[in-house]
């Protein structure tokens, strides 16, 4: 049972592009997982995603779930 976390810009250059990762049940337990393995990634700024959809909060993790940290953009 799995998650798929994705990484754009300067937070793929750390992580990686895609992983895989154990379900969790919390996307904040899902942060904690991921800052001990990848210490740099805490002190970024970035947005986070759940299937596609721009989240704020906690949000309670599903198996199959896709989770995309984006990093800060401006239109143009």
């Amino acid at each position: 049972m799995t998650i798929n976390v994705l990484f754009f810009g300067p937070l793929a250059e750390i992580v990686g592009n895609a992983i895989e990762m154990p379900v969790v049940s919390t996307l904040h337990e899902l942060e904690q997982k991921l800052f001990e393995q990848f210490p740099l990634l805490k002190d970024k700024k970035y947005a986070l995603s759940v299937n596609e959809k721009i989240v704020s909060g906690n949000v309670d993790l599903e198996e199959g779930f896709t989770i995309a940290f984006l990093p800060p953009f401006s239109g143009g």
